[in-house]
C-alpha cells in the first residue's frame, strides 16, 4: 500500500499528446520495447484485445494503459503509443464535473423529485504566456491562433491551429521517487476557448477552456516500486 501524502499545487504537471501512427501487434513473446524498437516505456492506447489479452479486465478498447516496456502483449492485442509533450508554460489545471438534473415531479408529490442525466466535465488549463514556448505550434497560443514567426535571420514560419482533439494528462502528483505514487487524470479533449492579454503588475496569463471528446476520463494512481 502506498503511503498517505498530502498534495500541493507544485506537484502538478500537464502534458498533451497525439497518437503515433504505428499500430503495434502482440505475438505473445515480444516485449513492448521490442515491438517499439527502443524504449517501450510510456502510455499506450488499446486498439484491440485478443482472446487471452494481456490487458486487465475492465480496461476497454480506446482506453490508456501505462507501461514500463517489459509487458508482453498477447496475440491479437494491438496498441498505439502516445507521444506526449510537456506544456512548459502551464501554471495549473482544474476539472469540474457535474450531472444534469431532470425534474420528474408529479402532482401527487409534495416535494420536487429528480433523476440524474448525463455527466459533464469542463476543463481549464492555466498558463503563463512564455515567448519561445506559448508561441510555437504546440504551445497554448499555437493551439488557438494562426502564428507568424520571423527569425532574426529573416526566415518566416507560418502555422495554423489544428482543430483536432488532443490527449490530456493532468498530473496532481508527478514523481520518480521509489515507493511514491504518480496520480493523474487522462482524457481526450478539444479546446473550446482561450484568451490572451496582460495587466499591470501581474504575470501575463492565458487560460484554455476544454471539453471532453472520445472516451470517458479515467483517473490513474500508479505506485512506483520501492528499491
Amino acid at each position: 500500500m502506498s503511503k498517505e501524502y498530502e498534495l500541493i499545487g507544485d506537484d502538478c504537471q500537464v502534458f498533451t499528446g497525439e497518437l503515433n501512427p504505428t499500430v503495434l501487434t502482440g505475438d505473445g513473446s515480444k516485449t513492448l520495447s521490442q515491438l517499439v524498437g527502443g524504449d517501450g516505456k510510456g502510455f499506450f492506447i488499446v486498439q484491440a484485445k485478443g482472446e487471452s489479452s494481456f490487458f486487465p479486465t475492465g480496461l476497454n478498447v480506446g482506453e490508456m494503459m501505462p507501461c514500463d516496456g517489459t509487458e508482453v502483449l498477447a496475440a491479437g492485442d494491438k496498441v498505439q503509443k502516445l507521444e506526449l509533450t510537456l506544456m512548459g508554460d502551464a501554471s495549473g489545471w482544474s476539472g469540474s464535473v457535474s450531472r444534469s438534473e431532470v425534474a420528474v415531479t408529479r402532482l401527487k408529490h409534495r416535494w420536487n423529485k429528480y433523476r440524474y442525466g448525463k455527466s459533464d466535465m469542463s476543463l481549464t488549463i492555466n498558463s503563463i504566456t512564455t515567448l519561445g514556448v506559448s508561441d510555437t505550434a504546440k504551445g497554448t497560443l499555437g493551439k488557438t491562433f494562426k502564428l507568424f514567426k520571423k527569425e532574426a535571420d529573416g526566415s518566416i514560419t507560418i502555422s495554423n491551429p489544428e482543430d483536432l482533439p488532443v490527449y490530456f494528462v493532468g498530473y496532481i502528483r508527478k514523481t520518480n521517487l521509489p515507493g511514491e505514487t504518480n496520480a493523474f487524470m487522462f482524457a481526450q479533449i478539444t479546446i473550446s476557448g482561450s484568451g490572451v492579454g496582460g495587466a499591470l503588475g501581474s504575470a501575463q496569463s492565458q487560460d484554455l477552456s476544454c471539453r471532453l471528446t472520445g472516451g470517458d476520463p479515467v483517473f490513474y494512481s500508479i505506485d512506483i516500486p520501492a528499491v
